[in-house]
């Protein structure tokens, strides 16, 4: 049997992607009228700006992206990674939770959990979860282990017997690169118009 390679996917839940756009899409129009045409507030834009780069963060760059051999959360610049093989389970219980093999979790701000959530079951999370075990089953095939689970369709399960034994590699990094490239998108063409509009 063949296995079909996976891709990285980037996998976001849609209103909360969409609401902080069109939020940061906004602050960003009145930031640029601020430093722009009405140039009285400056100083408006500069914080206009700055509320631009937290719905950034919060809505688009908030994201779980599954590869061929690592899962990624990304929640507020922040960004956990571990190995397939060192996923115990993923589950939604109150919200999408990643169980590593040793009883760690990793939880992502855009699948937490919600009021409306409890009440209709999580679907945007159900889905979610339908593309992580296929992804994780998938990298057990390749990469060691059964990829079997012991999920049911609610994502409960022990989480045991899957992957290597040893210690699990959990590695968080500070995404400083992507930061500084949004302050340059953010702040590069406030301060263009600024000076244009002198």
């Amino acid at each position: 049997m063949e296995v079909v390679p996976v891709r990285t996917r980037a996998i976001r839940r849609p209103v909360y992607v969409w609401l902080p756009v069109a939020g940061g899409v906004g602050t960003y129009a009145l930031a640029a009228l601020f430093i722009g045409p009405l140039h009285e507030a400056p100083g408006g834009a500069v914080l206009l700006g700055g509320v631009t780069l937290f719905f950034w963060a919060l809505g688009w760059d908030s994201a779980i992206r599954s590869g061929p051999d690592r899962l990624t959360v990304t929640n507020f610049l922040v960004t956990s990674s571990v190995a397939w093989t060192d996923v115990g389970e993923v589950a939604v219980h109150d919200g999408l939770t990643v169980v590593l093999r040793d009883g760690r979790t990793i939880e992502s701000i855009a699948f937490g959990s919600s009021v409306l959530g409890t009440f209709t079951g999580y679907p945007t999370h159900q889905k979610a979860l339908r593309r992580l075990r296929q992804a994780h089953r998938a990298a057990l095939r390749t990469h060691g282990g059964t990829g079997t689970g012991t999920e049911t369709e609610t994502g409960r399960g022990n989480g045991k017997g899957r992957g290597p034994a040893g210690p699990v590699r959990l590695t968080t990094t500070f995404e400083w690169r992507r930061l500084l490239c949004a302050l340059v998108a953010v702040y590069g063409p406030l301060l263009l118009i600024g000076l244009l509009a002198r």
